[in-house]
């Protein structure tokens, strides 16, 4: 009860000490990401009754964590106001977080002290105390990742694939890990049986099936936005389903560095010691039958997996949001490794000294961690907030708005979005992608500008809001007219550009000076 109690007197301490840092650099209480303020959006809209879409009356897989959007729209229906509603989603995760991540030490270890370490190691590391505040989904994916391991070393192959099919609709990467629970059923289970590993299989399949299932039931599409939008470009499976199998050697090699070589760089600045340690633990989850091999897969593999098939961002990319379950599979594997120490380098001076020293370390992290999310929120609040509420004031109304930042204005002036990039709005995607002539631009992620233009003057938005550096050729901000608002932040770190503009086109006289061009 005491460690309980000490547990969660350390998570209201420290997100506490997280929220005033934000507090008091914004000016007021916020979120660090933009996406953030997207999951706020959807769950705002299911609490009111309106569906699980960013606009009335329209499906979209705008959320690729939509379990947690869901989760989200508990507190929004009790009319708890965001981001309240997401610190009280995010502190809740994080306890279940450290509770997942104590029994699982100590199953593994029996040893209290074990667990308890373990346990204040995940509460007090980054990225976990940033997660728990940031009204994103990384905590309850690294719960159900750690849940997904406790479950396989009792023996409980179905309650692990369980665990595994809610990780995937957390986060979509995680789709694999049903197979690397069958992979580690068939691997420590002795004797060998058919008939478990046909009912293993048979698991996995439906475990894997599951997450694509929720996203059809939701959003009418089998696969969230993000896939189509900003991933599915950038790996060995988009190579394979646009026919290009011969890039696919260069693709590993190449993707493999640019991917591990970051994480490995992530879990050094988190925690160098438990990095060093984790393999000890990956040792002592081997050493009680049944035990379980999933902590190396899922701290060896999956980062392969996730490198070479689809990868965003980088393993660095928000935070480490995407590896948040990699860096709990190694902080609570290096805390167990910890006392897997031989007996000469673990005496109880020794180890009270390391102990001191990776919370050290853990501590330090977790600070910096806090100075960054302090900016971010500022960074969020000074740009999209603000341009959301100059836009809601607008005589008349704002009408509809096109950006391809979609989540605080979107959420602010809770107007018709049209998303410049494809997440909520997909049918843009077939635009950007067009093939362009050679003197044509090309933006953020490869857009097409032309297809850009010709979307923007098909659908005509009222207001047109992006990063100038996103679509940067002169003809495409120009045939935007001239700017109306602009924000310039001095010290940007989590926005995609440092100058977000606001254009009112007249889309009558672009469409006229478009004959003109096309009649000379």
């Amino acid at each position: 009860m005491k460690r309980a109690a000490a547990i969660a007197a350390a998570i209201l301490l420290i997100g506490g000490l997280y929220l005033l840092a934000g507090r008091r650099a914004a000016g007021e209480a916020g979120l660090p990401l933009d996406d953030a303020w997207i999951h706020a959006r959807l769950a705002r809209s299911l609490a009111q009754g309106r569906g699980f879409g960013f606009n009335p009356g329209e499906h979209s897989a705008a959320s690729s964590a939509p379990l947690w959007t869901l989760l989200l729209a508990v507190p929004a229906a009790t009319g708890l106001p965001f981001p309240w509603a997401a610190y009280l989603g995010g502190i809740g995760t994080t306890a279940a977080l450290a509770a997942v991540a104590y029994r699982l030490a100590g199953r593994v270890t029996n040893d209290g002290e074990a667990a308890f370490l373990c346990c204040l190691l995940i509460v007090g590391t980054h990225p976990f105390p940033w997660a728990g505040l940031s009204g994103m989904e990384a905590n309850l994916a690294a719960t159900l990742v750690l849940g997904t391991i406790l479950a396989a070393f009792d023996g409980r192959t179905g309650a692990s694939l369980a665990c595994a099919a809610a990780s995937g609709m957390v986060r979509p990467e995680l789709a694999v890990l049903p197979t690397f629970v069958l992979a580690d059923s068939l691997l420590r289970t002795r004797p060998f049986s058919r008939a478990g590993a046909l009912g293993a299989t048979l698991g996995c399949a439906v475990a894997s099936f599951a997450p694509f299932l929720l996203d059809r039931i939701l959003t009418g599409l089998w696969l969230p936005g993000s896939f189509q939008a900003k991933v599915g470009r950038h790996g060995v499976l988009a190579a394979v389903l646009e026919g290009r199998p011969g890039v696919v050697p260069g693709l590993v090699v190449s993707n493999s560095f640019l991917y591990l070589a970051p994480l490995l760089k992530g879990l050094l600045r988190d925690n160098g010691a438990l990095l060093l340690l984790a393999p000890l633990g990956f040792r002592r989850f081997l050493a009680r039958r049944p035990g379980t091999h999933l902590p190396w897969m899922i701290g060896l593999l999956l980062p392969s997996v996730m490198a070479i098939a689809a990868p965003f961002g980088g393993p660095l990319f928000h935070e480490q949001r995407y590896i948040t379950p990699i860096v709990a599979t190694m902080v609570v594997s290096g805390g167990i490794g910890l006392f897997a120490l031989p007996e000469r380098l673990s005496g109880r001076g020794i180890r009270r000294a390391t102990v001191g020293g990776i919370v050290a370390l853990s501590a330090w992290g977790t600070w910096t961690g806090m100075e960054r999310y302090a900016r971010e929120v500022k960074n969020i609040t000074d740009m999209q907030i603000r341009i959301g509420r100059w836009l809601k004031e607008r005589p008349g109304g704002q009408g509809t708005i096109a950006t391809n930042d979609i989540g605080a204005i979107g959420y602010i002036t809770d107007a018709p979005i049209l998303d410049l990039t494809g997440l909520a709005s997909p049918e843009i995607i077939p635009y950007l992608r067009r093939a362009a002539p050679a003197a044509a631009g090309r933006g953020w992620n490869g857009a097409s500008e032309a297809g850009l233009l010709e979307f923007l003057r098909a659908r005509k938005p009222d207001y047109v809001v992006l990063f100038p550096s996103w679509y940067p050729s002169r003809l495409f901000q120009d045939s935007l007219g001239e700017p109306i608002h602009r924000v310039d932040l001095e010290d940007n770190l989590i926005c995609g550009d440092r100058t977000m503009i606001v254009y009112r086109p007249d889309w009558g006289a672009a469409a006229l000076e478009k004959e003109a061009t096309s009649g000379d």
